[in-house]
């Protein structure tokens, strides 16, 4: 972990000066992050499926890649044979409603005439079928209309969502009952970052990521690993604390843990037996050895673990001379 430091070569502990002059620092208390890089891109959490449920000629009224709103309209589906059905059907229904009335008439006079006495039962009944026919073949046509005009209703279609509108199908294509024409991308984005799969199982749900952009910089949480990987990088997928651009590159630290210890230069750090130890100088001015653990090691400075005294002051010039219990001079 102690990178950059000279391995020295020390000199007997038996010094023949008396004392030695030494400048000391004063540890800092620092809470600093254990990260790892990565690189992503930002892609859409929902992808909608856009269907259409009337067939017939589609006309887009909006580009490829276009940002719309919730309620746009976005396309319409011509059916000429559609439209002009539906004239006729229309026409049909008031026809037959004008059959039906016309028939009420009739039975009304014929039950009136049977229970005067004065008309058959026979007539009676037959008047009474020919309605219920009529009534049969008006609801008929009305389910055939109906059916036809739910088309034509559903021939304009809007944005069901907020987002970005891809994969458009042709424009002036005919398209059946059910095709697909678009997918919407919504506002919610994630992040995909592939990360060296070294750090697979260190990598856990929830943990903070921190994402540079060109775009704007902001905080992120991991909510899923994926169990795949390809080229040894993982993908972990991550939700942006800010709405960003589709396809945005990326780049991110995720904080594997959070380190809390004491900062210091790696001048005033030794190595006695192959392990790391500064000179603390106590209030009478003697220097006393302490083993310390690095946490964190940097290009100048190391983070090392809490456990020297408080406000105690470590020697850093000349560090490299002294040896336990030795008497030294502060400059």
């Amino acid at each position: 972990m102690l990178k950059n430091i000279l391995i020295l070569v020390f000199i007997p502990l038996q010094i023949f000066a008396s004392s030695l002059t030494v400048n000391v620092i004063k540890p800092i208390k620092k809470m600093m992050s254990i990260t790892v890089d990565a690189n992503g891109v930002v892609q859409s959490q929902n992808k909608i499926v856009i269907t259409t449920q009337s067939n017939g000629i589609l006309a887009f009224e909006v580009a490829q890649d276009t940002f719309v709103h919730k309620g746009d309209m976005i396309a319409s589906v011509s059916n000429k044979i559609r439209e002009k059905k539906l004239y006729l059907l229309k026409n049909k229904l008031a026809l037959q409603k004008n059959e039906i009335n016309t028939e009420q008439i009739k039975l009304d006079r014929a039950e009136d005439k049977y229970k005067l006495g004065v008309g058959s039962k026979n007539s009676y009944l037959s008047e009474t079928i020919s309605l219920e026919q009529l009534k049969d073949i008006y609801v008929t046509t009305k389910y055939e209309y109906e059916i036809l005009l739910l088309e034509q209703e559903n021939a304009i279609i809007y944005a069901p969502y907020t987002g970005v509108l891809t994969n458009l199908q042709a424009n002036n294509s005919y398209i059946n009952y059910g095709s697909k024409i678009a997918t919407l991308l919504d506002e919610n984005n994630l992040v995909k970052l592939f990360v060296d799969a070294f750090y697979a199982k260190q990598i856990k749900k929830g943990m903070l990521v921190t994402l540079k952009n060109s775009y704007k910089d902001c905080d992120a949480r991991v909510l899923n690993i994926l169990p795949k990987s390809s080229n040894n990088l993982i993908e972990v997928i991550v939700q942006p604390q800010e709405k960003l651009p589709l396809n945005l590159s990326i780049n991110a630290q995720i904080v594997l843990k959070k380190l809390h210890g004491i900062l210091i230069p790696k001048e005033a750090i030794l190595l006695v037996d192959n392990h790391p130890v500064v000179y603390v100088i106590d209030k009478k001015n003697i220097a006393h050895l302490f083993f310390i653990e690095i946490q964190k090691d940097m290009i100048n400075n190391a983070l090392i673990k809490e456990t020297l005294p408080e406000n105690a002051n470590i020697a850093l010039k000349n560090a490299y001379m002294l040896h336990d219990n030795l008497e030294v001079i502060i400059k």
